[in-house]
């Protein structure tokens, strides 16, 4: 399916209208993770809203065709990490640049809030995905697959 309208990318403030088709696309891909956005979501306990964070919707028209989120990783020993999450396109939808328009908006929007590097945990069907937007393959990372350095390190730090 080509997309008839370019891709807009949105900061949302609430889970969008369309978020319940996505979230069944998701399932029947075999994928849980909005389902397990809706219940954090529901629950309070990721709503993207901390300092540095932001959850993205991509949208053709008003038809909702993916979403990523960032947030401070949870992971990563130090400061200065952020974490790519809940990144799913509709199955219809993939191969058309919205992944990679989400993940522009994501990597800009960590930039802008002064993140070091933006780590992310990714099946492996996913991985060239990630690597052609710029992440290098995380070693001796642990719960991450992928980083991308989004500033030079100070001096003296690993």
């Amino acid at each position: 399916m080509r997309l008839r309208f370019p891709i807009r990318v949105a900061r949302l403030a609430a889970l969008p209208p369309g978020f319940e088709e996505l979230a069944a696309d998701a399932t029947a891909d075999g994928q849980r993770l909005l389902e397990v956005l809706r219940q954090d979501w529901e629950s309070g306990a990721m709503r993207f809203a901390g300092p540095g964070e932001a959850l993205f919707g991509a949208f053709a028209g008003d038809a909702l065709l993916g979403l990523g989120g960032l947030t401070r990783d949870p992971y990563a020993k130090g400061e200065g990490a952020a974490r790519l999450r809940r990144l799913y396109v509709r199955r219809s939808s993939r191969r058309q640049g919205v992944g990679r328009a989400l993940v522009r908006a994501i990597v800009a929007e960590a930039r802008a809030g002064g993140w070091a590097r933006l780590r992310v945990r990714a099946p492996p069907a996913a991985f060239p995905f990630h690597e052609s937007c710029g992440f290098l393959r995380a070693v001796g990372e642990a719960s991450a697959t992928h980083v991308m350095p989004l500033r030079p390190a100070a001096p003296g730090t690993p």
